[in-house]
């Protein structure tokens, strides 16, 4: 191994860990709202379209300009100009001597200024309502994915504080293992159990150190996805303050124009049918004419001096313009046909979503009663496992029961704990999906 290397690892060894992060739930989905790219990168797109929306309304305000040249004459520029005319032999005859003159001068500088406004056009009018719209929209289809990132991020939550009590059930059935194979050896040795207990005990202890290997590794990689999701550096320690011994009381069923009224993926769909509609009206536009205004005012000054006083004409103008369309080919008849098939889409599209969201609501709600059962269950047959196992437990030490019984008293409530926090777990993830379902 190298210097270099040795020395990287000596500086890893000794490197301060960062303290423990304790998080809540209400912590957490800060640092997910604040730190996850992918709402980043939505909440950027909401900032474009209202970019969008400022682009279109200046396509409705004047356009004023400035303009300002200078040129030097290197040379003079002379043409034939008449300067008189003479007698000549015949009566009436006046020929017409020519004489070349400067016509140019040495400076020219040109000053302009330039205003164009819009008068009247549909299309501009329409596509700003367009951009207004759009800024709606986006901000509906941020909050939507807000909501659906948060509602993953308190079932990942839970899904790694489900995953770290596995770990301590684990560990306490390896505990409860080792502690009996401790006491059968014990026992073994002065005689008072047989080989078959000590064997039996040995391995069930054994066989509990893999199964809490891999519910640490499950844990683990959980917590990759769980730190990487809000931003949280991978190597920062946290601790998950919540609880899965409480949890909340089914909701009321809300009216089905509430959920709708709340729901913003929704409410993105009725903005889409306002912008189907508007790019109807957009395309009718285009059969209208458009008014336009200008006004100009330019100085030409000329001189062969630096005063520019020789000469300084003024021009002053005020324009008009109309442009009516008359025929583009059949463009615009197929471009409203496309629009209006685009508007029965997106009613289509609304009418299908309101019977998903039903089923998303009954859905949930069934899942949700159904692991509420559960859990009233679970956590009536862990009490009883729970009884059995510390039966057992007096049981076996008092020479009563045999390892084999202990051993399966100890599986009894192992897996009955975990059943219940499974139950626990799968109703707090019907739960949000339920929230999720209802708007909330």
């Amino acid at each position: 191994m190298s210097h270099k290397m040795l020395a990287l690892l000596l500086a890893a060894a000794v490197a301060p860990a960062l303290p423990a992060l304790d998080v809540d739930l209400a912590g957490y989905l800060k640092l997910v709202e604040d730190n996850n790219k992918g709402l980043q990168v939505a909440r950027t797109e909401v900032s474009q379209t209202e970019q969008v929306k400022k682009e279109a309304f200046a396509a409705l305000l004047p356009n004023a300009g400035l303009q300002a040249g200078y040129t030097r004459n290197l040379n003079e520029i002379s043409q034939p100009v008449a300067s008189y005319a003479t007698a000549s032999a015949m009566p009436g005859v006046y020929p017409i001597t020519y004489t070349d003159q400067v016509v140019s001068y040495n400076n020219e500088l040109d000053l302009a200024a330039g205003l164009n406004f819009t008068i009247f056009d549909a299309a501009a009018y329409a596509h700003y309502d367009q951009a207004t719209e759009g800024v709606s929209a986006r901000r509906a289809g941020y909050d939507y994915q807000r909501k659906a990132t948060l509602n993953a991020a308190r079932k990942l939550y839970y899904q790694a504080l489900l995953l770290g009590e596995v770990v301590k059930v684990k560990e306490s059935a390896e505990k409860n293992a080792h502690d009996s194979y401790s006491s059968v050896q014990a026992r073994f040795a002065v005689g008072l159990t047989t080989e078959l207990d000590a064997l039996l005990a040995e391995v069930e202890w054994k066989g509990k150190s893999p199964e809490t290997a891999e519910a640490r590794r499950n844990r683990d990689v959980a917590l990759l996805g769980f730190k990487q999701l809000a931003g949280i550096a991978p190597d920062q320690q946290v601790v998950l303050t919540e609880s899965m011994e409480t949890y909340p009381a089914a909701p009321p069923e809300p009216p089905f124009t509430d959920v709708l009224a709340a729901r913003s993926d929704y409410a993105l769909l009725l903005h889409q049918r306002t912008l189907a509609e508007l790019s109807v009206k957009a395309a009718n536009a285009s059969y209208y004419p458009t008014v336009s205004g200008s006004f100009a005012i330019a100085n030409q000054r000329f001189s062969n001096e630096w005063g520019f006083n020789d000469y300084a004409p003024l021009a002053v103008q005020l324009g008009l313009k109309v442009t009516l369309p008359v025929y583009e080919g059949g463009y615009r008849p197929a471009k409203i046909s496309e629009e209006e098939m685009g508007l029965a889409k997106c009613n289509t599209e609304i009418a299908q979503k309101q019977e998903d969201i039903s089923r998303e609501l009954t859905s949930a709600r069934l899942s949700l009663d159904e692991a509420g059962a559960r859990i009233q269950n679970a956590s009536s047959v862990l009490g009883v496992a729970r009884r059995a196992f510390d039966k057992a437990t007096v049981s076996f030490a008092n020479g009563v029961a045999t390892q084999l019984q202990l051993n399966q008293a100890s599986l009894n409530l192992e897996g009955s704990h975990l059943a219940y926090l499974a139950a626990v777990y799968d109703y707090l993830a019907a739960y949000f999906d339920w929230e999720l379902a209802a708007g909330q």
